[in-house]
Formats: structure tokens, C-alpha cells, sequence
């Protein structure tokens, strides 16, 4: 028998008493630290339930059958004891999710409609209102850049017997690449990962096992003028970007799945972002991989002008096939 056939029953009025309260409970103790078996409380602004449920404006009489419809949002724990200390959305969280509807409200229609546009005038961008935004946003620096430099990786699938080298890991001759994330067809850009196995996850295209070309680069000098379009939603911030906020929301950055072999609607946007970083006076561009957990890519639109060489020669990895990035569970499409 399932534990909800032991709660009390509620009228309508009660109903609503609980929606009230529940709504203000975002933590418990169950969430926090411990140190020496104490509680040591990091999320929330904790508050008793005695006191929560005065504030909310609940009969006294009432109490004891709406605790007994509350739970914790975060763990899930529930059976609260009138005692128990919660933990409240704190003013910092508040304001954090307000930026992000700001955010929502303010880009979410005009990014899409961006990308229709793009679908039927992609070397038009421009022209469109979110399109020029883009561009100023960039130039204005209201998205960061960033500086790199140091190891990075680049794999290639094995597809013959035909054995690689370090000049043949590096990047495409002008007019070779099909077109990608941040180049154009024929365009020849260095794609790097920032270790291996996020360069080889950037490869596998099914769950099946891989083998590999893997070559280690060395970016012997700083590259100091890097788009930085990669985000964390741990690391989200008041001074985030509305603009860059918007574009992550929508996975106009990361999605692929509209992508068909010789149509590639969604690289328009991302390609665009490219050539407003070229024309501005970046050197590349740095993005989340959609492949993995915690790596990240680069692309530097010149190589030839920076201190970059091969360690050693390439080498052949296995790898089992790609799987599902953890950035891919907030796909807000429909905004």
C-alpha cells in the first residue's frame, strides 16, 4: 500500500493552505552539509515550520494535516515534524530566477524567429533585428572572451588502414571541410577539445565502439581574444549575459538534431556568431561539447599565426560510442 493512503484527507481549503506553503519550501536539513554529525546549512534561508506556516497565514487547527502533505523539492523527503527547520528560496536565488525569465521573456521569441530567418536567408543575418543585437553584444563585450593556451586534444575516426600523421590530424586544407558548428563550407578552422575524452565523444556518432586517431596539440602562446560562448548553470550570475542566457536556454548554441547531411539549419546561427566574431577581431571561440559532461571545445580560426604544434605522434584510441550530455535537460524550445 503506498504511503499517500495514510495521509489525512484535505478539503478545498486546506488544499490551497498546502499549495501555500509548499511553494516556499526549496530546502531541508537533509540537503546540507554535516560536520561531527551537526547540520552545517548552505542552501536556503532556514526558517521553522511553526514559523513558516504562521507567516503563510495557516489556521493553527490546521497545521498538523498540512504538514503531512509537505515535502522537500530537492531530496524528496517528506513526514516533517512541526519542529523541522526548511529552507527558503533565498533573495540571491529570487533574483537569479527573475534574470532568467528576464532573460526568456526578452530573447526566447526573437531567437527563434532568427533562425526562420536564417533558414531562408542564411548569409543574411544582419538584416534581422536579434541579428544586429548579436553583433552589438559581441562588440560591446557584453558576452566575455577569454584566453588559451596549453594541451589540447583532436581525434579522428579510423576508417582505413591508412596510419595517420601528426600533419594529417591537424586541420583541413582550404576547401576540404564540409561545413560545421563555426565554419562554412570549404572554410578550414582548428577544432580542439580540451582532453581526450571529450575529443573522442565528439566524434562517436552511434553507442557502438570507436577507434580512434588521438593527437595531443600544444598551444605554446596565449590566444587572448576567444568568444567564451561556454556556460555552467552552476556558474550562472546576475552579470551573465540576458542575451547569452537566452541563446543557452534555447540550445541555439548546442542542438544538432535538426541537422541533415547536406542540411544543417541548425549550424546557421552558430555560424553566424563566427562571423561576427572573425569580422570583430576574434581569434576563435570556445563552447561546451554537447557529448560530454565537463569538457569543452575550442576553435581558432587561424592556427597558423599561433605557436601550435604536435606532441608526439598520433596514437589509436578505442572508445565506447557517445551518450547523452547532461546540458540537454533544459531544452527550453517553446519559449
Amino acid at each position: 500500500m503506498d504511503s499517500l493512503d495514510f495521509l489525512p484527507e484535505l478539503t478545498k481549503k486546506e488544499e490551497k493552505y498546502v499549495t501555500r506553503v509548499q511553494k516556499q519550501i526549496h530546502y531541508c536539513s537533509y540537503d546540507q552539509s554535516y560536520d561531527s554529525g551537526e547540520v552545517v546549512w548552505i542552501f536556503g534561508d532556514k526558517i521553522e515550520l511553526t514559523d513558516l506556516l504562521y507567516n503563510c497565514n495557516i489556521p493553527e487547527e490546521n497545521w498538523d494535516k498540512v504538514i503531512a502533505h509537505l515535502s522537500c523539492p530537492s531530496c524528496g523527503h517528506s513526514n516533517f515534524e512541526l519542529v523541522e527547520i526548511v529552507g527558503l528560496q533565498t533573495k540571491y536565488d529570487r533574483e537569479i530566477e527573475e534574470h532568467t525569465k528576464k532573460a526568456q521573456k526578452k530573447y526566447g521569441k526573437q531567437i527563434k524567429d532568427f533562425e526562420l530567418h536564417l533558414e531562408k536567408n542564411p548569409m543574411l543575418g544582419y538584416q534581422h533585428t536579434f541579428g544586429r543585437k548579436l553583433y552589438r553584444e559581441i562588440n560591446d563585450k557584453g558576452i566575455p572572451s577569454t584566453t588559451v593556451k596549453g594541451d589540447f586534444f583532436r581525434a579522428r575516426a579510423v576508417r582505413s588502414s591508412e596510419v595517420f600523421t601528426s600533419k594529417k590530424m591537424s586541420k583541413a586544407p582550404p576547401g576540404k571541410p564540409t561545413e560545421g558548428r563555426f565554419n562554412h563550407s570549404g572554410q578550414s578552422h582548428l577544432y580542439l577539445a580540451s582532453d581526450k575524452e571529450t575529443a573522442l565523444k565528439e566524434i562517436a556518432t552511434t553507442e557502438d565502439p570507436l577507434l580512434a586517431w588521438c593527437q595531443i596539440f600544444q598551444i605554446g602562446d596565449d590566444i587572448h581574444k576567444i568568444l567564451d560562448l561556454s556556460f555552467e548553470w552552476m556558474d550562472l550570475s546576475l552579470s551573465t549575459s540576458t542575451l547569452l542566457l537566452s541563446l543557452k536556454m534555447y540550445r541555439a548554441i548546442d542542438r544538432t538534431e535538426g541537422n541533415k547531411e547536406y542540411w544543417r539549419p541548425d549550424y546557421f546561427l552558430t555560424r553566424y556568431i563566427m562571423d561576427c566574431a572573425l569580422m570583430l577581431g576574434f581569434e576563435g571561440i570556445k563552447y561546451n561539447s554537447t557529448k560530454g559532461y565537463s569538457g569543452y571545445n575550442i576553435v581558432i580560426f587561424n592556427p597558423e599565426s599561433h605557436k601550435i604544434s604536435s606532441i608526439g605522434t598520433p596514437i589509436v584510441e578505442s572508445f565506447i560510442g557517445k551518450e547523452k550530455s547532461h546540458r540537454d535537460f533544459l531544452d527550453l524550445k517553446d519559449f
